[in-house]
């Protein structure tokens, strides 16, 4: 398998983490320190946000700096079984210096394919709405729309011509920033979910494509492996309802917080918009992972459910759609210090069955994608 971004960022992180071993290994020295969701009406303020989502905040948000990162990303589920990912991507993961762009296709019953390029140039990145360019590739729109173009020629065969079209309303946690002091990681889901057309291109054929595509976009100036230990994440269709649930993992150093993040929606109102303690988690029980390179047990699904009753329940499948060991292309040195410090970073994601069950209604069964990131 080709090397994912989440790779060449877990090199970096487990380098800078051999050198800041100390500062890991302590817990947090003060409530500023914990890991939190910046929530209350200072923070609002703090950030210059409303309750109101508004097109800037799906632009550029971190000043250009080798301690920030910013990406933005795209998944689609198609109509014909496919699923495609695009991702672009600034300092792509912490420390990199460099743009990128990845595109993933997984027709259904194979492989998945993917190519990644990065950059030296500066690319264009505005501020008032998302309009990145990088190379001859771009990420525009204004939570409405979006245009996502991945050119085939540049990238050895592999691209698209793709339209967003929002359905479900743009969302946030509270201000979408995951603080510890000054240290944030940020989240915006500017398209919960939306209708897909246009073409994707491989093999030299392009052939039109529809389906039901997702669109968020994250931010921060720290390495994410100094906030987190990993995260679950997932997304799916149920009938008309959209779910999108998440829980992050903090590391002993901001006070190993957990935070579960609970998002159900349709075209018309918003059913859940929920986190920290006002969401309960459930993990199944472990089970071997279907890749066997992947010699930890898994959880066979994680759960998430809220004081009234509502409740999604993301199943593990069989179908993966990618498994990588995040540090086994890294130097020798990279993988002795991760061995020495038994980290041993893995991402999997999988297509899911997805249960939502909302207050007086039986559980209805839907289609989605869920991810675990282990970043130690």
């Amino acid at each position: 398998m080709m090397k994912s971004p989440w790779a060449r960022f877990m090199g970096i992180a487990v380098a800078t983490m051999a050198v800041g071993f100390a500062w890991r290994a302590e817990a947090a020295s003060s409530d500023d320190e914990e890991l939190h969701m910046a929530a209350t009406p200072a923070d609002f303020a703090a950030h210059g946000l409303t309750q109101k989502i508004a097109v800037w905040e799906d632009g550029r948000r971190t000043q250009k700096s080798d301690n920030t990162f910013e990406w933005w990303y795209f998944d689609g589920i198609l109509d014909d079984g496919t699923d495609v990912v695009v991702w672009f991507g600034d300092n792509w993961f912490y420390g990199s210096h460099q743009r990128a762009v990845t595109i993933e296709l997984t027709p259904p019953g194979k492989l998945t394919r993917r190519t990644m390029r990065t950059f030296d140039d500066p690319g264009s990145f505005a501020t008032d709405s998302a309009d990145i360019k990088i190379g001859p590739h771009q990420f525009k729109g204004d939570l409405d729309t979006y245009l996502i173009h991945v050119d085939p020629a540049e990238t050895g065969g592999l691209g698209c011509d793709l339209t967003l079209h929002r359905r479900i309303a743009s969302y946030r946690p509270a201000t979408g920033y995951i603080e510890a002091g000054k240290q944030y990681f940020a989240w915006l889901v500017a398209v919960p979910e939306g209708a897909v057309t246009g073409t994707l291109t491989a093999d030299g054929a392009t052939r039109q494509v529809s389906g039901s595509g997702y669109h968020d976009h994250n931010w921060g100036n720290v390495a994410p492996s100094k906030l987190f230990d990993g995260w679950w994440w997932g997304r799916g269709i149920v009938g008309d309802n959209t779910v999108i649930a998440s829980e992050l993992h903090g590391t002993s150093a901001v006070g190993g917080t957990n935070i579960p993040i609970y998002f159900v929606g349709d075209e018309h109102q918003i059913d859940v918009s929920s986190f920290g303690p006002e969401v309960t988690t459930i993990r199944g029980d472990l089970v071997r992972h279907p890749d066997a390179k992947h010699t930890r047990k898994i959880a066979s699904g994680i759960s998430y459910i809220t004081a009234d009753g509502t409740r999604v329940d993301f199943e593990l499948s069989d179908r993966l759609l990618k498994s990588v060991d995040l540090i086994d292309d890294e130097s020798a040195v990279v993988r002795t210090v991760a061995w020495a410090m038994s980290i041993k970073p893995w991402y999997s994601r999988f297509e899911v069955p997805v249960t939502l069950t909302l207050p007086g209604q039986s559980p209805a069964t839907g289609r989605g994608t869920l991810e675990y990131f282990e970043l130690k």
